[in-house]
C-alpha cells in the first residue's frame, strides 16, 4: 500500500511538473520521498530527489537544488544506475554554471559524459556536449565553446535530429560572430608583448652574459605573471598569463637542479617531469580534458604523414647544428631506448604544453592568426640556448608548421610524433652518419 501510494505521490508530482506548477510539483514529490523513507525502493526514492533537484534549480533557488542532486547522485552510486548517476551528475553541473563556477561544472559534465559513453546514450552525449560548449561560451573560450558545440551537432545529426542540429549550428554561428567583434585591449597587447621580450632577454642573458642573472629575470617573470593572471583582466587572458607560467619554471629548474654528472639524454626526461606536472594542473584549472588538448587521433593519414616529416626537419636541424650524438653506440635497443626517451620528454611534452595548451589559449585571446604567431614566437625564444641565429629561424617556421597542423587537425598526435622523430634523427642518428650521408649528397 505504501508503495503504491508513494508512486502516485511521484507520478501526480510528475503531471504537476509538466504542467510548470512546481510548487505543486514539490509538494507531491517531498509527499513520494516520505513514504519511500523506511522501504526498500531505492529507485524511485533516487527518482524523487533527483526531481525534487530539477524543482529547486527551476525555482532557482540552486544551493538547495544542489544538496539534492548530490544526494540523489549518492542514491544512484548505491544502486549502481549508470544512467541516473549521468543525470544526477549533469544537474550539479548546471547549478554550478548556474552560480558561475564553470570549471567545477564542466569536471561534473564530464563525469555525466563518461556514464553516457558507457551507456552509448548519444543523445545524452550531445546534450551535455552542447552544455559544456556553454561553459566555455560564458568565459568568452570560444574555441573550446565551438569544439564542444561542433561535438554535439556531429551526434545530433547522426541520430536524426535536425532540429537540435540546426540550433547548435546557430550557437556557432553566434560564437564565430562574437569572437570577430571581440578586441584585445591595447594594454593587454602591450603586456603580452613584454613578456615576450622579458623571456627574450632572460634567454639572451643565459646563454650570452651570466645565467644568475638570468635566473634572478626568469624569477622575476613568473611573478609578474602571477601577479597579472590575479589582477582584474579577462577570464582568457588571465588563463594565458597562467599557463605561460610554466615557461620560466621549466627554465628555472633546468637551471638551479645539478645535471652536470648525469648524461644528456637523461636531461630531457628530468625536466619533461615537472612540465607534465604543471601541465596537468593546468588542465585541472581550466577544466580542461584531452581533446581540449588535442589528445585525439582525428584524420590517421594525415597524423601519419605530418609524423613522417620529423625525418625531414632533424636532418634539417643537423646540418644547422651539427651537434655531438647523444648515445655512446650506435645499435637497436640504445637507439629505441634513446627515441622513446625523446618523443615523450621533447615531442610530447612540448607539444601538449606549446599547441595544446599555450597556442589554444592565445588563439582565445588573440584570434587564430595572431594566437599562432604569438606561440611560435614565445617557442622560438626558449631556443635561444643553442646559440645559433639559422636556428631560430628554422625553429620559428616549423613552430608555425606545427601550429597550422594543430589548427587544421586539433589533434597534436602528428605534431609530436614529427617533433620526436625529429630529435631522433637529430641527436641520435644522423650524428653517426653525417659524413657519409653528405658526401653522398
Amino acid at each position: 500500500m505504501v508503495r503504491n501510494d508513494a508512486q502516485e505521490f511521484f507520478e501526480t508530482g510528475s503531471k504537476f511538473h509538466e504542467l510548470g506548477a512546481l510548487d505543486d510539483a514539490l509538494t507531491y514529490y517531498q509527499k513520494a520521498l516520505a513514504y519511500l523513507k523506511n522501504t526498500d525502493e531505492k529507485k524511485t526514492k533516487a527518482d524523487a530527489l533527483l526531481e525534487i533537484g530539477n524543482v529547486y534549480v527551476e525555482l532557482e533557488n540552486y544551493e538547495i537544488g544542489q544538496k539534492y542532486y548530490e544526494k540523489s547522485l549518492k542514491a544512484y552510486q548505491n544502486i549502481d544506475d549508470i544512467n541516473g548517476e549521468g543525470y544526477a551528475l549533469t544537474g550539479i553541473g548546471l547549478v554550478l554554471g548556474k552560480v558561475g563556477r564553470f570549471v567545477d561544472g564542466r569536471g561534473y559534465y564530464v563525469e555525466a559524459l563518461n556514464k553516457f559513453e558507457e551507456l552509448n546514450d548519444k543523445e545524452r552525449t550531445a546534450i551535455i556536449h552542447s552544455l559544456l560548449g556553454e561553459t566555455y561560451e560564458s568565459q568568452g573560450a570560444w574555441e573550446d565553446a565551438i569544439m564542444e558545440y561542433k561535438t554535439s551537432s556531429s551526434i545530433f545529426k547522426k541520430i536524426g535530429d535536425q532540429e537540435r542540429k540546426n540550433r547548435i549550428d546557430n550557437l556557432i554561428d553566434g560564437i564565430q560572430d562574437k569572437r570577430s567583434k571581440t578586441k584585445t585591449t591595447r594594454n593587454e597587447k602591450i603586456l603580452a608583448i613584454s613578456y615576450l621580450f622579458a623571456i627574450i632577454i632572460a634567454e639572451v642573458s643565459v646563454t650570452y652574459i651570466n645565467k644568475e642573472a638570468g635566473l634572478v629575470i626568469e624569477m622575476v617573470i613568473l611573478f609578474a605573471l602571477l601577479l597579472n593572471s590575479s589582477l582584474d583582466v579577462s577570464y582568457n587572458y588571465a588563463v594565458m598569463l597562467r599557463s605561460m607560467m610554466v615557461l620560466p619554471i621549466i627554465r628555472i629548474i633546468g637551471l638551479t637542479i645539478p645535471l652536470m654528472q648525469i648524461p644528456t639524454l637523461y636531461w630531457f626526461p628530468i625536466i619533461a617531469i615537472p612540465l607534465f606536472a604543471a601541465v596537468y594542473t593546468i588542465m585541472k584549472n581550466q577544466g580542461l580534458t584531452r581533446k581540449h588538448v588535442g589528445l585525439i587521433w582525428g584524420n590517421k593519414k594525415v597524423q601519419f604523414l605530418v609524423a613522417l616529416t620529423g625525418m625531414f626537419l632533424g636532418t634539417i636541424e643537423y646540418t644547422i647544428l651539427k651537434p655531438l650524438p647523444l648515445i655512446g653506440v650506435f645499435d637497436p635497443v640504445t637507439l629505441i631506448t634513446g627515441s622513446i626517451i625523446l618523443i615523450i620528454s621533447t615531442g610530447f611534452a612540448e607539444e601538449l604544453l606549446f599547441r595544446g595548451i599555450l597556442q589554444k589559449n592565445a588563439e582565445n585571446v588573440f584570434g587564430m592568426a595572431m594566437g599562432l604567431l604569438y606561440t611560435a614566437l614565445l617557442f622560438t625564444a626558449l631556443h635561444i640556448g643553442w646559440n645559433s641565429f639559422h636556428d631560430l629561424i628554422f625553429v620559428f617556421c616549423v613552430a608555425l608548421f606545427y601550429g597550422i597542423v594543430y589548427q587544421k587537425t586539433r589533434s597534436i598526435v602528428g605534431v609530436t610524433l614529427s617533433h620526436g622523430i625529429s630529435n631522433t634523427f637529430l641527436f641520435l642518428i644522423i650524428p653517426f652518419y653525417a659524413s657519409t650521408l653528405f658526401h653522398i649528397i
